[in-house]
């Protein structure tokens, strides 16, 4: 977890997030009640729908939710959580802000006060304590704020002894004290807005169109064999149940047992071909939600709200069960599967639309495939909750959304090259795979050969992993020879350069992938996941080139930074390559490299500015680890290496790429 002191800010994923403003329990500690805030760019927010508390959970836009109070299950933490998507956050709002104010009594006798942001998945983001309270009773723990075209967020701390009335003025809200607190919520009643844009409230069923209660979601790990009951704080009514088998070679099955632990109903049977599955389940009323896992490895079990679904924004694919949030206008879904496992293989889609029970989809007018190849287009009125099932692959894509140009599945003899054309010559294309492992070993072989029978690696096991996205025909060839050994199955999609995820500060991602930044030349910093250390590498290019040059390559958590050639309005693509661990991206101008005149020291891949005279500098790292200086040009590209290992070499002003994987130190004059 980031630790942040008050006024540091880190960069935000543009990704559902989730907040929790946790505090200890103590005796005559004052009720707190947490809110967030949506302002816009002259510090007042919009309307009274811009305020969203646990009297007031939903924002219209979707953006925002509070889930209310997390379980304290004898624990010594209390935590109200928020539920926050900036992607969703309309363009007029400028901040987000987390605040709270205290009932009863002061800060300064609430313990432990902080707030923790993470990802839907755990990963963490931000952490900040506040240890400086004393007669406040309301504060505004952080915000999130917009910044170069994504987000930030920055510890604040700050607070007022007027409570909310102090709080509210400073946001240009006037609070009404008559009148008892709606829905039950706790403190003044909601704020009476200044003149502005009046806003319905959303429907009874909050954001979520009505498929499903909000709540902390319930995050449960384990190993082999576990029954357990899902906590009472789980309100009845639809969930989204995710199941993800954490290691390779292993098997689970998930079963959904009855009011006396019986032996209960299969809801899915995983192994490391289908290592996770995301499917429905009922919440019972008056008792709560029992399920049995059997597995031979570990396991995570995550109960979530269904508006958790993760949205289809155009194009998706899988290979076991899965649901997914449409948000858009009417359009048709184009689906393809690829199931060649005989009779083992099956498919079919539900839909579920606003109003509806999601635990009764409609079937769509789709055939249940079962061995063979099947495709088809089905109609989509307008927003739904999509439900997939299949032991197949499959593919949705939305006709208003990036085309699929090219798809090639495994339905031939094992290790069979497969010719692929490029359906836009002279231009790369991105090609996407998702590969299933043998049951022998998981380090397949993946080569294409070109026109003058030269075989060289597409993809590397280490690095690439068994899905992701890489660039293809970056030289501009009309065609390749492509040869992939030691997979279960395998499927290649090739989709247009405009699939690319737009790279801005802060964006987060997982295992190989490919974004594209159009703001020119610029510094770009990778920060890998914590714990193991795997291995990093990021290749940048403009299309035109003739293939993507390595800009950085890191292990573990510590961040490394290289350049992104380019000019304004060109593109120029980023792809990152790990094998399934998860990165955050962070980009900065051509000015954010530190300078130096003198000395300067730092630890692998670093871009530095030389501001000193030209001559002679001292580089130093160790013999093992050696580094290399590289001169950039006016446009981030590397010019020419300057330096290769310890010792003496000339260098001019300018900024200077330093490629290594330890620590090193460069002296001017030394």
């Amino acid at each position: 977890m980031t630790r942040m002191v008050k006024g540091a800010n880190v960069p935000a994923p543009v990704e559902p997030l989730q907040i929790a403003v946790c505090r200890g329990r103590a005796p005559g500690a004052p009720v707190v009640d947490v809110s967030a805030l949506l302002v816009a760019a002259d510090g007042r927010v919009r309307g009274d729908a811009d305020l969203v508390l646990a009297g007031r959970p939903h924002h219209p836009s979707g953006a925002v939710r509070h889930l209310g109070t997390a379980p304290d299950d004898g624990g010594p933490l209390l935590a109200d959580w928020l539920w926050l998507d900036l992607a969703g956050v309309e363009p007029g709002v400028d901040r987000v802000v987390v605040a709270a104010s205290a009932d009863g009594g002061p800060f300064g006798r609430v313990p432990g006060l902080d707030i923790r942001v993470t990802t839907m998945t755990g990963a963490p983001v931000a952490y900040f304590g506040v240890d400086d309270a004393t007669t406040e009773t309301a504060f505004v723990l952080g915000e999130f704020y917009r910044h170069r075209g994504g987000w930030k967020f920055r510890a604040v701390g700050q607070g007022w002894t007027t409570g909310l009335h102090g709080l509210a003025t400073d946001f240009g809200v006037e609070v009404a004290d008559t009148g008892p607190p709606p829905n039950g919520a706790r403190g003044p009643a909601l704020p009476s807005p200044h003149p502005g844009p009046a806003r319905t409230a959303p429907p009874d069923g909050g954001a979520d169109g009505g498929f499903g209660p909000d709540f902390v979601p319930f995050v449960l790990k384990g190993h082999a064999h576990k029954t357990f009951a899902v906590p009472r704080t789980v309100p009845a009514g639809a969930a989204l149940l995710q199941v993800e088998l954490e290691d390779d070679n292993g098997r689970v099955q998930v079963k959904l047992l009855g009011e006396t632990g019986d032996r209960g109903e299969e809801l899915w049977r995983g192994d490391r071909t289908r290592s996770r599955a995301r499917f429905l389940v009922h919440v019972p009323e008056g008792r709560p939600l029992r399920l049995g896992i059997r597995a031979s490895r570990r396991w995570a079990v995550k109960l979530m709200p269904v508006s958790h679904a993760e949205p289809f924004t155009g194009h998706a694919h899988g290979h076991d069960l899965d649901v997914l949030r449409y948000d858009g206008p009417a359009d048709d879904l184009h689906y393809r599967v690829d199931a060649t496992d005989g009779a083992d293989a099956a498919f079919s889609l539900g839909a579920v639309f606003p109003g509806e029970d999601p635990m009764t989809p409609r079937p769509a007018p789709a055939p249940e495939a079962a061995g063979g190849t099947a495709a088809g287009v089905v109609r989509l009125p307008g927003p739904a909750l999509l439900q997939v099932r299949g032991r197949a692959f499959w593919s949705l894509n939305a006709a208003s959304g990036a085309p699929v140009l090219a798809e090639y599945g495994s339905g031939r003899r094992s290790g069979a090259p497969v010719e692929i054309v490029n359906p836009l010559p002279g231009s790369p294309v991105i090609l996407e795979y998702h590969l299933v492992a043998g049951l022998t070993s998981r380090f397949y072989e993946a080569t294409e050969t070109d026109e003058y029978g030269e075989e060289r690696a597409l993809l590397f096991p280490h690095r690439d992993g068994m899905r992701g996205r890489v660039l293809l025909f970056t030289d501009g060839r009309a065609g390749t020879r492509v040869r992939i050994r030691s997979v279960a199955r395998w499927v290649l999609r090739l989709l247009p350069l405009e699939s690319a995820r737009p790279l801005a500060e802060g964006v987060r991602g997982k295992g190989t992938d490919v974004l594209v930044h159009r703001g020119g030349a610029s510094v770009v910093s990778l920060t890998g996941s914590a714990g193991r250390a795997p291995y990093y590498r990021v290749e940048a290019g403009a299309a035109d080139a003739m293939a993507p040059a390595p800009v950085l390559e890191a292990a573990g958590s510590r961040p490394a930074r290289g350049p992104v050639p380019g000019e304004p309005g060109v593109p120029a693509y980023v792809t990152v390559r790990c094998e399934g661990m998860g990165w955050t991206l962070g980009l900065t101008g051509t000015d954010g490299p530190r300078p130096f005149a003198e000395s300067i020291e730092g630890h692998g891949y670093d871009i530095v500015r030389y501001t000193g005279r030209p001559g002679e500098v001292r580089v130093e790292c160790g013999e093992d680890r050696p580094v290399e200086l590289w001169l950039l040009d006016k446009h981030f590209a590397p010019d020419r290496r300057i330096a290769t290992g310890p010792g003496r070499h000339e260098i001019g002003p300018g900024p200077i790429q330093v490629r290594g994987g330890g620590r090193w130190r460069i002296t001017a004059g030394g």
